[in-house]
């Protein structure tokens, strides 16, 4: 089985959109488990081969921004949605961020029922929100009883970070992509009215560029009874983030 795992920025880099093409012709993937997909990304993802699970957010009166796709021939059997929305106080009153939370799916693979879940987490500088997160997460998709394999935008840019939230899914979840290495480069983000990206606008402008490791994937312990866990990341310039691919291997 072959799981892709991606920030798709919304649309912003314009590799995008043949990269995402490319990926749904070539039909190698199983599941693609996106986040930050709006109404620009979306079409990109129509394919005869694929079928698309999305979840409404009543926190912010839209659509959330994550997005699972998986392969025709399969059949959902329950899908779950938790919205982060309203975990963090913004200084802009009344502000939703309509990009964290977690989407999940219950799918029937022949025989077997396989759980996966894409996640985005919030970014800046609030870590304790992003924790608090996490263990909801956690709490929301369960973990022990059904095939589980969660991934996607951590946001895990402070040191230590990435160990504490590993720490928060033991022992249901081990964490298969430790060693992955970087999968941001903030040379690539947008230049919006946020913090971090001001300040990654301002590095890229003198030519600096910081890579870390914020995109993860987890697998609970029913899975690693039954396959090992590969995970990469692809070359691909689409994105700020890089395209993570899973393999599992029996």
């Amino acid at each position: 089985m072959k799981i892709l795992s991606l920030n798709c920025q919304k649309g912003y880099q314009t590799g995008l959109k043949g990269f995402l093409r490319r990926v749904l012709e070539e039909k190698k993937h199983d599941f693609l488990l996106l986040q930050e997909v709006d109404s620009r990304v979306i079409p990109l993802l129509q394919s005869p081969d694929y079928k698309i699970v999305r979840a409404s957010n009543q926190e912010t009166g839209q659509e959330s921004y994550l997005c699972i796709v998986y392969r025709g021939s399969y059949t959902v059997r329950e899908t779950g949605f938790k919205s982060f929305a309203t975990m963090r106080k913004d200084p802009v009153h009344g502000f939703k961020h309509p990009c964290p939370g977690i989407l999940w799916a219950d799918i029937d693979i022949g025989p077997e029922v396989f759980r996966v879940a894409s996640i985005q987490l919030h970014s800046g500088l609030d870590r304790g929100v992003r924790l608090a997160e996490l263990k909801l997460g956690k709490d929301s998709i369960g973990g022990v009883s059904t095939k589980t394999l969660l991934a996607g935008d951590f946001n895990s840019g402070f040191p230590g970070e990435r160990k504490k939230m590993a720490g928060i899914l033991t022992p249901e979840f081990e964490w298969a992509s430790e060693n992955l290495g970087p999968t941001l480069d903030s040379r690539y983000s947008e230049n919006v009215a946020h913090i971090t990206n001001r300040v990654a606008a301002l590095l890229g402008f003198l030519n600096i560029g910081v890579r870390m490791q914020i995109d993860h994937v987890f697998v609970n312990q029913m899975l690693t009874k039954t396959s090992r866990t590969k995970c990469s990341v692809l070359p691909d310039h689409v994105s700020d983030h890089s395209p993570v691919e899973i393999d599992l291997l029996r």
